[in-house]
């Protein structure tokens, strides 16, 4: 046996520990030449994500840079994303005509550009692709015509593909300056060949982000954000928009324009913006707790229209406007705090998706309406005799409205039996007119009290001397107030509850939102549990399972509405689709279970 003496161990130690060092190195070396790399051009950005293994980080060198345009079209993972980023937050200045092209592609994040531009090309579009991540960007635009910035959509040009996108989110980013024509973003969705079957970009995520300076005022396709479009009104996109601040947003008559069904826009600032959040189009979808305020913002002239500061502007069925606060707008008719104008046809009755719906079974409950110039108004016709369809079920309950000038509640035309009043609160001063155009309230329709409200930083709020009542629309659930504190079924009217508990929500400010607002993980996409996707769903019989992970075959089981199993087996996956269908089954409601990486996950099918 060799004997290796002190002074030749500890060489030799030393000789071990430089080769588990250097080969340690060269490891790491390896490592970051696989998962990290620095690029310097557009093509090599290219070149580079298009061949990246799922969990590369691809950087851009920090410089500017002009007319720098990339199509991505890669397949990552949930676990292991791939990263396009800036070298540091900002440190990237995009000029000229520069954009980018996500295509068929998924679990990406783009992060931390720059984008000073002067083309007139979309900046950034996602075409069939999900859970991609936009994140930490400022985007300005200098155009000479009407350019969307931001575009989701499905494919246009690919009948074989013809893949929704969806579960993608647009977070702290900045939007500012726009003076063309177009949207900050459009969610906007697939189209059959023949354009008879339509669906929006589903569960995407709006968050976080800063609106600023979207003028001057145009007559139309200005919105800061649309959420569908005409064809795709009758779809579901499960949008949700929150924690965004929308401010000097005066582009179009809608700030936010909803276009579609099922979406949910929540917990936003608007503030000095010519224009409301208008349910254009569509049903099913919630408005909760929002804040809108006026900030002493004066009327403007656009052509020999007056427009003015707004708040809710609502069409079509099912929509639910709850916990949201209205202080110092000055609208009035399409831009009052909450206005309800009767509609140019009702729904089911027309095809034509680009007229007004009259409003059908919509619930406004909790809201706060403080010191605006006009209230709620309700039935506005024209003098031509369109938008000649009253209103239908309309509830509202348990509002606290205050103000000192002009009407509470306002109705334009008679409608008598449309129009149910539960347990609201109402004071008015000055030389407010609690209601015109309609029919005295009695005391359990709106109870005339002060409210006792106390000024808390720049709200106001509820006070331990407010008057409580009781709650009119116990379905809605609704177990928290505009704060996130607890509602019971006794507590104050309006967007504010008293309560010591501690407070969740707050109005946006411009520290929430932006690259450098605070966030969660820029790991975390969505979720880490895979996502797959039902289309078209409602179905007649035939659909499809869209998987995000490429497999060989899934079992798939599904069931009626009693749990009764009407199909079982194991289905082959073409190109991460599954095709099944309900031919043999009457219409209804049925479920489809499926695990993905060891998880259960069950889907509700609709059979029309």
């Amino acid at each position: 046996m060799k004997i290796i003496t002190p002074i030749r161990q500890n060489a030799f130690f030393r000789m071990m520990n430089l080769k588990y060092i250097f080969t340690m190195v060269s490891m790491t070396v390896f490592s970051l030449n696989v998962h990290s790399q620095i690029v310097t051009t557009a093509a090599s950005l290219q070149t580079t994500v298009n061949t990246a293994a799922p969990g590369a980080t691809i950087i851009v060198k920090n410089g500017s840079y002009a007319n720098f345009s990339a199509s991505f079209t890669r397949v990552a993972t949930a676990q292991n994303p791939i990263t396009i980023k800036a070298e540091t937050v900002g440190g990237v200045t995009l000029t000229g005509n520069s954009y980018f092209a996500i295509k068929k592609s998924a679990y990406i994040i783009f992060e931390g550009f720059v984008f000073n531009c002067t083309g007139n090309s979309t900046l950034i579009k996602l075409e069939a692709s999900n859970n991609i991540r936009i994140s930490k960007n400022v985007f300005e635009q200098n155009a000479t015509a009407a350019v969307k910035w931001i575009v989701v959509v499905g494919t246009y040009d690919d009948y074989t593909f013809q893949m929704l996108s969806h579960h993608n989110r647009i977070d702290h980013n900045i939007f500012k300056n726009k003076l063309t024509g177009g949207n900050f973003i459009t969610i906007d969705g697939t189209y059959n060949q023949d354009k008879t079957e339509n669906y929006q970009s589903q569960h995407d995520r709006i968050d976080h982000n800063y609106f600023f300076n979207n003028s001057p005022r145009a007559e139309n396709e200005k919105e800061s954000i649309r959420i569908g479009n005409s064809q795709l009104c009758n779809s579901s996109g499960f949008t949700t928009v929150e924690f965004n601040l929308f401010e000097e947003c005066d582009g179009d008559p809608e700030i936010v324009s909803v276009k579609s069904n099922d979406n949910i826009i929540r917990h936003n600032t608007f503030n000095r913006n010519h224009g409301t959040l208008c349910l254009r189009q569509g049903n099913r979808s919630r408005v909760e707790g929002n804040y809108f305020f006026g900030g002493g913002k004066p009327n403007a002239m656009f052509g020999t229209q007056t427009i003015h500061t707004g708040g809710i502007r609502v069409y079509g069925t099912d929509h639910i406007i709850i916990n949201n606060y209205f202080e110092g707008l000055q609208g009035t008719v399409w831009e009052a705090p909450i206005t309800l104008t009767q509609g140019e046809v009702i729904t089911g009755s027309s095809t034509n998706y680009s007229l007004h719906f009259r409003p059908e079974r919509i619930t406004i409950a909790y809201n706060t309406l403080v010191n605006n110039a006009y209230g709620i108004e309700l039935g506005y016709t024209k003098a031509d005799g369109s938008y000649n369809k009253k209103l239908m079920d309309i509830k509202i309950a348990n509002n606290l409205v205050v103000g000192s000038q002009n009407n509470l509640v306002k109705y334009y035309a008679d409608q008598q039996g449309a129009v149910s009043w539960m347990n609201n609160i109402m004071y008015p001063t000055g030389t407010a007119q609690l209601i015109t155009g309609g029919a005295a309230f009695t005391a359990d329709q709106v109870l005339v009290q002060n409210p006792n409200l106390a000024l808390d930083g720049t709200i106001w709020k509820a006070t331990d001397t407010s008057p409580v009542i009781a709650d009119a629309v116990p379905y809605l659930n609704v177990n928290q107030d505009i704060d996130g504190q607890p509602r019971l079924a006794i507590s104050n009217a309006g967007a504010d509850n008293f309560s010591t508990e501690q407070v969740t929500y707050y109005p946006v400010t411009i520290n929430d939102v932006g690259p450098n607002s605070p966030e969660e993980s820029l790991s975390v996409i969505t979720s880490t549990a895979p996502t797959a996707l039902l289309y078209p769903n409602p179905t007649k019989g035939n659909f499809e399972l869209v998987l995000p992970l490429m497999e060989n075959e899934i079992a798939v089981e599904l069931f009626n509405i009693h749990g009764e199993v009407i199909k079982k087996g194991d289905y082959p996956v073409v190109s991460g689709r599954v095709q099944l269908n309900l031919d043999n089954q009457s219409s209804g409601v049925y479920f489809l279970r499926i695990n993905l990486e060891g998880k259960q996950m069950n889907y509700k099918v609709i059979k029309q």
